[in-house]
């Protein structure tokens, strides 16, 4: 199930303030923040910590990720047409049948990606 604050400071585009809050979820013992299936499209997310997110099936296209922190998160099925992942860290992410068309890669890191 997704987690509506999360959701809820993503779609506001309140990026400081989530990153924030994942960062003493962290601190809690909690790792993962559920966003599978979730409508993130067109957003602008730069900087955003997303690791370790579960964004499985997510509709991500066209948004801004650039210098985001998405180390192995969970991208399976996820529509990632046109997404701007400049600079951005995807170190150990799953992409598998990710939509990847259009999506900027320029100075990200992919060590261990899985499904480019």
């Amino acid at each position: 199930m997704a987690n509506k604050q999360a959701l809820k400071m993503l779609k506001s585009g309140d990026v400081d303030g989530f990153n924030k809050w994942a960062k003493l979820r962290r601190k809690e013992g909690k790792k993962a923040v559920d966003l599978d299936d979730q409508n993130l499209r067109g957003l602008k997310l730069r900087e955003v910590d997303l690791r370790d997110a579960h964004l499985n099936g997510a509709d991500l296209k066209g948004t801004d990720l650039s210098g985001a922190n998405m180390q192995n998160a969970r991208l399976r099925q996820a529509d990632l047409r046109d997404v701007v992942f400049k600079g951005a860290d995807l170190s150990g992410a799953d992409l598998r049948r990710a939509k990847c068309k259009g999506a900027d890669f320029k100075k990200a890191k992919l060590k261990g990606v899985r499904g480019l």
